[in-house]
């Protein structure tokens, strides 16, 4: 799988945990080591106000100041930009998931929200079919999405449901996208495949809920502790984070936006795992 997807992002394999509505939840992820944690806005059983979001992110920025926090992602349906970026300044999120099927560009929500020096980061998401079979197909949409977006979702949609499904789709497919753009997989995720969706995805993380979930938006201890195990395996490290009576690695937490966000981070990154 790929190492690093250029400037600012980490080297994979990352790690997206979504739809928390739990402090203890936001502060074990942010302690386990993941890259960003997703707040929903959409429509959902996991769904927040942009004030009980705000506390989530404040608890998550708690880190210790030898390690950055987890990047903040609201994740959004087809509200229009105006609508996300009002939610993007109550909030205080770091960046956004355009999750819908009729939503805004991503240039749109960019222009809304306004931030110069504090650059957005977005997530596109694409469903695909638990039965999908064409491999071009995918590659297309996802290296057309990887033009507008920084990172490129690929989730499970069934039943005109899309995300949140707990169905996997066919990972293979999404090898060839992997190779050309920072790509995420979900569905169906969580501490017994997340290996196996890693090797045969080729993708650069996974975003997991449900696989981690004792009811929506609700997280299992135990269960997470086990994805992220799985997770530095896959990277080929022991796995870090208090919960892993470890000490993290500087930095490890969170991938930077652009400009000297990213650098900073990447140069923290770069000294390596502390043991």
């Amino acid at each position: 799988m790929p190492d690093d997807h250029g400037p600012g992002l980490p080297p994979g394999p990352v790690v997206k945990i979504c739809g928390l509505t739990r402090a203890e939840d936001v502060r074990l992820a942010r302690d386990l080591g993941a890259w960003a944690l997703g707040f929903v806005f959409a429509p959902s059983p996991r769904r927040l106000t942009p004030a009980a979001a705000r506390e989530l992110i404040r608890a998550a920025r708690e880190a210790p100041e030898s390690r950055l926090p987890p990047l903040a992602i609201g994740v959004f349906g087809d509200e229009p930009a105006e609508e996300i970026a009002l939610i993007v300044g109550e909030a205080g999120l770091d960046g956004v998931q355009l999750h819908g099927l009729a939503g805004p560009p991503a240039e749109e929500v960019r222009a809304a929200v306004g931030r110069r020096d504090d650059p957005l980061l977005i997530i596109k998401a694409l469903p695909v079919a638990p039965d999908a079979t064409r491999l071009d197909d995918l590659a297309a949409a996802a290296a057309a999405a990887g033009e507008e977006a920084d990172v490129v979702l690929l989730d499970t949609k069934t039943a005109g449901r899309f995300g949140g499904s707990g169905t996997a789709f066919p990972w293979r497919l999404a090898r060839e996208a992997a190779e050309d753009v920072p790509l995420l997989v979900a569905g169906g995720i969580g501490p017994g495949n997340v290996r196996e969706a890693l090797g045969e995805s080729g993708a650069w993380g996974v975003d997991v809920s449900s696989g981690v979930e004792l009811t929506p938006g609700i997280k299992d201890a135990g269960l997470l502790a086990g994805l992220f195990t799985e997770v530095h395996l896959a990277r080929g490290i022991a796995p870090f984070g208090r919960h892993a009576e470890v000490e993290p690695e500087a930095g490890s937490a969170r991938a930077g936006i652009a400009g000297a966000r990213r650098q900073a981070t990447t140069d923290e990154r770069q000294e390596g795992p502390r043991r």
